[in-house]
């Protein structure tokens, strides 16, 4: 092996150990606890190792019910054996995604060596999605999100080998098939996966019945969610519809679609000020750093002016957004991570031609050593923030505090007879089971049978929990009774009178009481 060659494997290494450097540690701790979908996709992924049964005693089910938002299964199914040998924590439940993050830098390298023709270029983009912020932060959750772009890349990368090897495109269907068992958005990536199939083979797809059963089988799980309703459901919840249905304006819903479109592709929203959403931004940051603006732009003109040779490229970035454009939501993130993978290998192509453009050695190696430096600058600056500030300063996106509250409260359970929870967020149930390790087979017997519990669910109560309003004039005559709220519905001078001993109070990282639990 020439030097050449294992300088670029030695490289390529740095940045995939890189990659998994900056996606497994401290995963545990940041983000600072489990959110509603992590602590949903948990216990699920729990109840089916220990039952073969999903929260609500579904046997072996192809789609999740969860919050009645009908959760594709795959993720769970997937973190099932980690979580069941190794526990029901935040990092088990993370692990799928964070290696997902892994592979996903990984096979970024593999698709843009065919891309880009040219391994310094393909390390290139692999390093950047290594380091960039929206792949790092979606890769430390649990975001189905992301195992599903790891799939919608291989996918990718079939397709390319399918430009020469036609048996790659039956991989490609296939694996952008399972994908929409992985997260919604795949289910529109798949349509548009079929279309280019359709386009490579022009004729040929419609004289082979092998094509015609191939697709058809991709599309089956599809078929499943809808026929089962599954997706409706998902649909009459986040489509864009919702806004049709209330404006009934032609003009004003195009105007909405072509808003949200080019929003996806608005400067200020990739490289400036990122998304509103809580879970999906880390304060400061955009999905892209500031500085990758200008690699960017270059490698948007690189695009368009070579669209002939870069028709896969060019097709990709112009309908990755098309998940996100068809929901009520204006900017998220999480619904187009293919978009900013195939951002990302448009950063790289930039750069290098920026690069090419540079004539002196010197002029090269002293831009390059500057933008490096401050690529590292902006990276350690990133880490500070994910690893400092949001544990302490901004707990309050991660629901934070169902932790510390059932580390107490698990061995008391057995003292009392009910337990009164009073709330803020919404599904709390979800964090008792998860951070209670709630045994599953109880939960099914508490709720009675899968159709048992109302759609849409209202009522979150079960075994001794119960979640409503504490009103301390009235609920002081209850007798073993364990009460968790706050310091204004159980006021410690009215409990100091009645007699009722305060256990524990639970405060956040700044020091603030967010719990107080008393038994009567």
């Amino acid at each position: 092996m020439d030097t050449g060659k294992l300088l670029k494997k030695i490289v390529l290494a740095a940045v995939l150990i890189t990659a998994a450097g900056l996606r497994l540690w401290n995963l545990s701790l940041s983000p600072p606890s489990a959110n509603w979908d992590e602590a949903a996709l948990g216990y699920n992924a729990y109840s089916l190792w220990l039952t073969g049964k999903d929260e609500y005693g579904y046997q072996l089910p192809l789609s999740l019910r969860s919050f009645d938002d009908y959760k594709p299964p795959l993720y769970a199914y997937m973190s099932a054996p980690i979580v069941g040998i190794r526990g029901l924590d935040e990092f088990n439940i993370r692990m799928v995604s964070a290696v997902a993050g892994i592979i996903s830098v990984g096979l970024i390298y593999l698709i843009s060596r065919k891309l880009l023709e040219s391994e310094w270029a393909a390390i290139l983009a692999a390093g950047l999605t290594a380091v960039e912020p929206w792949s790092i932060l979606f890769s430390r959750g649990a975001f189905e999100a992301n195992l599903a772009l790891a799939g919608s890349l291989l996918t990718v990368y079939f397709l390319i080998l399918g430009e020469k090897r036609p048996k790659f495109l039956a991989a490609a269907l296939m694996t952008a098939g399972v994908n929409t068992l992985v997260y919604h958005s795949a289910k529109i990536y798949l349509g548009l996966v079929v279309l280019w199939v359709i386009h490579k083979l022009r004729g040929n797809i419609f004289r082979q019945r092998f094509w015609g059963l191939l697709i058809v089988l991709a599309f089956l799980p599809l078929v499943y969610s809808f026929i089962s309703g599954e997706s409706q459901a998902r649909l009459g919840s986040t489509s864009i519809l919702k806004i049709w249905r209330q404006e009934r304006d032609v003009f004003s819903f195009a105007s909405n679609i072509t808003d949200r479109y080019f929003s996806y592709f608005s400067p200020a929203n990739i490289f400036v000020r990122g998304s509103n959403e809580p879970n999906q931004n880390i304060s400061g940051f955009a999905p892209f750093y500031t500085w990758e603006f200008g690699i960017w732009a270059a490698g948007m003109y690189w695009l368009i002016a070579g669209y002939k040779k870069r028709q896969l490229l060019f097709w990709w970035i112009a309908t990755a957004s098309l998940p996100a454009i068809l929901t009520w939501s204006w900017f998220s993130p999480v619904r187009v991570l293919p978009l900013w993978a195939g951002m990302s290998i448009v950063g790289a192509a930039g750069l290098v031609r920026i690069t090419e453009l540079v004539k002196q050695r010197s002029v090269r190696l002293i831009a390059g050593g500057g933008l490096a430096a401050w690529a590292l600058i902006n990276l350690g600056w990133l880490m500070v923030t994910i690893i400092l500030q949001v544990p302490y300063l901004e707990y309050g996106k991660w629901q934070w505090g169902f932790r510390e509250t059932m580390q107490t409260v698990s061995p008391l359970l057995s003292r009392y007879e009910r337990v009164v929870w009073e709330t803020p967020q919404a599904q709390p149930h979800i964090f008792v089971l998860f951070y209670g390790k709630y045994p599953p087979a109880q939960y099914h017997r508490d709720l009675g049978s899968p159709q048992a519990v109302p759609i849409p669910r209202k009522n979150f109560d079960f075994g001794k929990f119960t979640f409503r309003k504490i009103y301390w004039p009235k609920d002081k005559d209850e007798k073993g009774t364990l009460f968790i709220g706050s310091v204004y519905s159980l006021p410690e001078k009215d409990l100091e009178r009645d007699g009722v001993k305060i256990i524990q109070e639970i405060t956040d990282p700044q020091g603030y009481v967010i719990y107080r639990i008393a038994g009567t």
